[in-house]
C-alpha cells in the first residue's frame, strides 16, 4: 500500500511572505484567482502562527468549521452516586402536530349534509342523534408569502350624457394599497428568520406577485413607527427587571463604520448587544446595535432604574466589557464559558474533563429539579445550598489539589480552564450566596443567535436607521415569543391599533395587548 510522505514544515519571514504575495499579483491569473490564492495564504500563515503559539488547540479549531456540540455522554465515576434524574419531558412527536398546534390556521367547521342534533337515527331508527367531538382533517396548501388580488370595477358609460358609473370594491382595497398583514409578515420574514429583502423580492417575482426591496424597507419602516412607543415602554419596563442576561456579538452598519472612521475616535467597531431581562414570569428581549458594549448598553438602561429597587442581578461572561462602571449590580460569571475550557481541553485530559463534566452536570441536575418543582428564589436558593455546595467545593479542592501535586501545568488547556475557574470563582458561585441568581448565560446567548443570523444572511446594515429598525423589530418579536404570544398576530394589532399605543404603549405588551384592542 502506497503511504502519502508528509510535508515538510515550511517557516516563511515576513520579507518572504510579501515578496510571495507581489509574485501572485504580478501572475498572468485573472483577478478573482490572485485574490483567493493570496486569501488562502494568509490563512495558512495565520493558522501555522496560531498553532505555533499554542492559542489554538483542536477543538477551537473544529469549533471554527462548524462543530459546534459541547454535549458529554453522561457517565458515573466510581466514588459517586449519582442521584435520581428529576421526571422527563414527554417524547417528541417526530414532527407530527396535533390539530390545536394549528393556531394560525383558518379554521372551518362542516355541518352535516341531512342530519341535525336531535333527528331520529336513520341506522336504527330508535334512538335520537347527539353532538361528539368533531372529526379533524388537516388540508394545507402553498401559497406566495405575500398575496394580491387585483381589483377591477366594472365601468358602464350611458350613450347619450356620457356619464360613467363604477361598481363598488371593498374599502380596504380604496384606503391602502399595503395591509399591515403585509407589513407585519415582512418584518418576520426579515427580522424574525433573517430573509433579506432581496432574496424575498426574487421569491415574490417568481410567483407573480412583485415585491422589490425598496418597497419592503418603505413598509417595514412604517410599520417600525407604528410600534416604537411600544418599544420604548419595553425598555422602561426591563430597566425594573429582577435578573439581566447580557452578551455582545459583532455588528457591520457601513454608514456608520465609515463615519466612526472619520471622526478619528479610538473606538470604531461595532456591536449588537442582546438584553433580556426577567422579572418573574416576564422576559423582555432588547437588541441594541452601535459601538457600545454590552455593559454600557445595560449602564444607559440602568439609568431609568428606580432608585427604590435593590441592584439588579446580572448575568455575562467575565469580559471586561460586560462591567458597568457607574452603577451597581450584583454581578455573575456564566458556568457554561467556565465549562467550555474544560471542553477544549477534553481531547487531551479526557479523564480528568470527564469528572469536571460530571461534578457540573449535578449542579445543572439540581437545577433542573428546582425548575421542576416549581421552587421560588428562596427555596432554589436553599435547595443548591444543601445539595450543590458539596459538588462545587469538590471540583475546587480537585483542582487545587492537581496544581499542588504538579499534575497540571498552568499554562496548559487544562491548567488554563481551572485558572479561569479559581480567577472568577465567586462570581460563578453566585447561585450559592443570591436567592435567584441563575448559572449561566445561555438565554442571552440564544438571544443573540436571530441577530447573528440576520448577519449571515443579509451580512449589513447600510445605515444607523436601518439597524434601529432592526433592533425595534427583533426586540418584539423576540418577546413575543418568549411570552407564547403569535408574533404576527401581535404585529398586525399594534400596526392596526397605532393611535392607541401612542397615549398608552404600556397596554400593548404581548401578555395584555388583546384586552385592548380598538
Amino acid at each position: 500500500m502506497k503511504t502519502t510522505k508528509e510535508p515538510n514544515p515550511v517557516s516563511l519571514s515576513q520579507e518572504e511572505i510579501n515578496k510571495l504575495e507581489l509574485s501572485i499579483k504580478d501572475s498572468n491569473l485573472d483577478e478573482a484567482s490572485k485574490d483567493l490564492i493570496i486569501k488562502s495564504l494568509k490563512g495558512m500563515i495565520w493558522l501555522s502562527k496560531m498553532l505555533e503559539a499554542k492559542k489554538l488547540s483542536i477543538r477551537k479549531l473544529a469549533r471554527l468549521f462548524g462543530s459546534k456540540s459541547e454535549r458529554t455522554s453522561p457517565k458515573n465515576p466510581p466514588d459517586d452516586k449519582k442521584p435520581k434524574d428529576p421526571p422527563s419531558d414527554p417524547p417528541k412527536k417526530n414532527g407530527k402536530n396535533s390539530h390545536d398546534k394549528y393556531s394560525g390556521a383558518k379554521k372551518v367547521f362542516h355541518e352535516h349534509e341531512t342530519l341535525s342534533k336531535g333527528d331520529r337515527c336513520p341506522a336504527c331508527s330508535r334512538g335520537n342523534l347527539y353532538e361528539v367531538d368533531p372529526g379533524v382533517f388537516i388540508h394545507i396548501k402553498g401559497a406566495p408569502p405575500i398575496a394580491a388580488t387585483v381589483h377591477q370595477a366594472q365601468k358602464l358609460r350611458c350613450a347619450t350624457c356620457g356619464e360613467i358609473f363604477t361598481a363598488n370594491i371593498p374599502k380596504e382595497a380604496r384606503k391602502q394599497k399595503y395591509d399591515e398583514t403585509a407589513d407585519a409578515l415582512i418584518a418576520l420574514m426579515k427580522y424574525g428568520v433573517g430573509t433579506p429583502f432581496y432574496r424575498l423580492s426574487k421569491l415574490q417575482n417568481s410567483l407573480g406577485v412583485p415585491l422589490p426591496a425598496s418597497t419592503q424597507w418603505e413598509r417595514v419602516e412604517e410599520l417600525a413607527n407604528s410600534v416604537y412607543p411600544v418599544w420604548q415602554a419595553m425598555i422602561n419596563r426591563a430597566a425594573q427587571g429582577e435578573i439581566a442576561y447580557i452578551d455582545d456579538t459583532t455588528a457591520r452598519v457601513l454608514n456608520l463604520k465609515r463615519e466612526l472612521k472619520k471622526s478619528g475616535g479610538e473606538r470604531i467597531g461595532l456591536y449588537t448587544t442582546g438584553i433580556v431581562s426577567q422579572t418573574g414570569n416576564r422576559i423582555f428581549n432588547l437588541f441594541f446595535t452601535g459601538n457600545q458594549h454590552a455593559g454600557e448598553n445595560l449602564e444607559r438602561l440602568l439609568k431609568i432604574r428606580s432608585t427604590e429597587l435593590a441592584p439588579i442581578i446580572q448575568m455575562s461572561d467575565a469580559l471586561a466589557s460586560n462591567r458597568p462602571k457607574d452603577t451597581l449590580t450584583i454581578l455573575c460569571n456564566c458556568l457554561s464559558h467556565a465549562r467550555r475550557g474544560f471542553k477544549d481541553a477534553e481531547p487531551d485530559r479526557k479523564k480528568e474533563c470527564g469528572y469536571v463534566f460530571y461534578l457540573l452536570g449535578q449542579v445543572y441536575l439540581n437545577d433542573k429539579i428546582a425548575k421542576h418543582k416549581k421552587m421560588n428564589d428562596l427555596e432554589r436558593l436553599n435547595y443548591h445550598q444543601r445539595k450543590s455546595t458539596r459538588w462545587m467545593e469538590k471540583l475546587r479542592r480537585w483542582g487545587l489539589k492537581c496544581f499542588y501535586l504538579k499534575k497540571v501545568e498552568p499554562n496548559d488547556s487544562l491548567g488554563q480552564a481551572l485558572q479561569y475557574l479559581f480567577n472568577h470563582w465567586e462570581k460563578l458561585t453566585q447561585f450559592l450566596r443570591v436567592a435567584g441568581a441563575p448559572l449561566d448565560n445561555n438565554m442571552a446567548e440564544r438571544l443573540l443567535k436571530t441577530a447573528i443570523l440576520h448577519r449571515k444572511n443579509a451580512l449589513f446594515y447600510k445605515t444607523w436607521m436601518g439597524a434601529l429598525v432592526g433592533d425595534i423589530m427583533m426586540s418584539l418579536i423576540q418577546t413575543c415569543i418568549s411570552a407564547g404570544k403569535n408574533p404576527f398576530d401581535y404585529l398586525v394589532a399594534l400596526h392596526r391599533n397605532k393611535k392607541a399605543i401612542k397615549s398608552a404603549p404600556d397596554k400593548f405588551m404581548p401578555w395584555n395587548y388583546e384586552l385592548n384592542l380598538i
